[in-house]
């Protein structure tokens, strides 16, 4: 997962391929790492490129100068970055905010039990167009298989109700249970948000260094 580790290919600053393999991105060094098990050795300030890829599709391309160089690692600073359009369509955003859930909740009279429904308190750890990670309080079995959750801030400009479905089974962390769940269809205002949410906080990984064009790399 960028940019902690993603598959990458180095290439010349002409497009030629050199190898593939992972690569790590650091803000704080503004600087990238490529690691294969054979890396060609370059001589400083050669510029070159790093590919970045979810599921095989191109999500970012560094471009820059090389610092360090030896036959496991290559690292590359003076970097410029080209977020490619729709990568928010492949990448998650790792930053937990609270959010709410609704669960079932048996409230006893006398010789029977009637179902009720309670939003409780939740955090979200992840979140992508595809699905998300929850923290909550522990769910009942027969109702895993399908919840719903409010969000608002920072995600939606206003509360929205997602239904999720076809969950993991829950991990348990101290009073609460993490979950992974598939989110069900959006509108369209909800999706148009939630994706430009994903590539603000993507973007927001990639620090000060310089963000290029697209355009610029055809």
């Amino acid at each position: 997962m960028f940019p902690l580790k993603c598959k990458a290919i180095l290439k010349t600053i002409n497009n030629d391929i050199l190898e593939i393999g992972h690569a790590t991105y650091s803000s704080q060094n503004k600087s990238i790492d490529f690691i294969a098990p054979f890396v060609p050795i370059l001589q400083m300030d050669t510029e070159v490129k790093v590919i970045c890829s979810e599921n095989d599709i191109t999500t970012h391309i560094f471009t820059g100068k090389v610092y360090l160089s030896s036959e496991k690692l290559l690292r590359v600073v003076s970097l410029n970055c080209v977020f490619i359009k729709g990568a928010e369509k492949l990448l998650a955003a790792h930053s937990p905010f609270e959010a709410q859930v609704l669960l079932p909740a048996f409230k006893h009279k006398l010789i029977f039990n009637k179902l009720m429904y309670k939003w409780h308190t939740c955090n979200i750890r992840a979140i992508s167009i595809r699905g998300l990670a929850i923290e909550c309080p522990e769910i009942l079995s027969d109702f895993e298989e399908k919840i719903t959750v409010r969000i608002s801030e920072p995600v939606f400009s206003k509360p929205t109700e997602i239904h999720l479905h076809t969950g993991q089974k829950g991990l348990m962390f101290g009073n609460h249970t993490k979950y992974k769940y598939k989110l069900g269809k959006l509108s369209k205002r909800a999706e148009t948000e939630l994706l430009n949410f994903i590539r603000q906080f993507n973007l927001s990984l990639l620090g000060n260094i310089d963000i290029i064009d697209e355009k610029t790399i055809y």
